[in-house]
C-alpha cells in the first residue's frame, strides 16, 4: 500500500530528524514503534499519514502510496483543536458532508454516545469522551490504515480494552505508538525501534526493549552525573 524509501523528514531544512527510513507497509501489518519520547516517532508517523514530506537536499527520498489509499490518523493533541462550542453530533456532522443525520447518529452510537451524549458540547465532554468522539471521525471511512498516536492516554481501563477488541477486530494495517505495553503486546506483531535518527526493525520483545530503555537511563544518570563531578572539580 505503501513504501519508503531512502527519506530524510523533518521540520527544519537541512536538519532531518529521521534519515534514510526505507521500508514498506502491507494491507495486514500490525506496527508498534518503539523509541524514547523525542527520538521521532510522531515525524514518522506524520511523513506516512502525509502530513509531513520528503526533505532529502538531492531529492531522492521517495514515497509511493496507493492510489485508492485511505489513512485514518489519531493524534494525542488532537482534542485541543476541537471546536468546544460544538457538539459531538456537529462535529462529526462537519467532518462527513452529505450524510443523513440518522447515520450520523448510528455512528455516533456505535462510539458510546446515545443521542444526549452526542447533543452534548465539546468542552463538556471528558478527555476519555474526546478521544473515543476522535476515533469515530478517524474510522467513519473505512481507512486501510490506521496511525495511533498515543491512544489510550485519555482512556479508562474498559475503555482500553474495547480499544484493543475493536482494533484485533480491523482488518486493515495498524501502526502504533504507545507507552502502554499492554496494547503493543495485545495489537502489535512487528516491532519498530525509532533511536538516533534512524529507523530499523527490532527483532527483539517487550521485555528486553524494556532492558534496553533501563540500560539507556542508568548510562544517562551515570553521565549526567561524571558531566556535574567535572563543573565541581573545574569551579573549584
Amino acid at each position: 500500500m505503501l513504501t519508503i524509501n531512502k527519506v530524510d523528514v523533518g521540520y527544519e531544512a537541512g536538519k532531518p530528524v529521521l534519515s534514510n527510513i526505507s521500508f514498506s507497509i502491507n494491507p495486514d501489518d500490525r506496527i508498534a514503534l518503539l523509541g524514547a519520547n523525542g527520538n521521532g516517532k510522531s515525524t514518522l508517523i506524520k511523513l506516512i499519514a502525509g502530513s509531513l514530506e520528503p526533505m532529502n537536499e538531492d531529492g531522492s527520498g521517495r514515497i509511493s502510496r496507493d492510489g485508492k489509499l485511505r489513512i485514518g490518523y489519531f493524534d494525542q493533541n488532537q482534542s485541543d483543536e476541537l471546536e468546544v462550542t460544538s457538539t459531538a453530533y456537529e462535529t462529526l456532522r462537519a467532518a462527513i458532508r452529505g450524510l443523513e443525520e440518522s447515520k450520523i447518529r448510528a455512528m455516533l452510537g456505535k462510539f458510546g454516545f446515545d443521542r444526549s451524549k452526542s447533543d452534548t458540547k465539546i468542552a463538556e465532554l471528558s478527555g476519555g469522551e474526546k478521544a473515543r468522539l476522535l476515533f469515530c471521525m478517524m474510522s467513519y471511512n473505512a481507512p486501510h490504515i490506521m496511525l495511533l498516536d498515543e491512544p489510550t492516554n485519555h482512556l479508562d481501563i474498559d475503555a482500553r480494552g474495547a480499544l484493543i477488541q475493536a482494533l484485533n477486530g480491523y482488518e486493515g494495517c495498524i501502526i502504533l505508538v504507545s507507552h502502554d505495553p499492554h496494547l503493543v503486546e495485545a495489537v502489535a506483531d512487528q516491532l519498530f525501534l525509532v533511536k538516533d535518527g534512524v529507523v530499523k526493525p527490532y527483532d527483539d520483545d517487550l521485555k528486553a526493549y524494556r532492558q534496553l530503555v533501563m540500560d539507556q537511563r542508568k548510562k544517562e544518570r551515570s553521565n549526567a552525573k561524571k558531566e556535574k563531578k567535572k563543573k565541581k572539580q573545574k569551579a573549584s
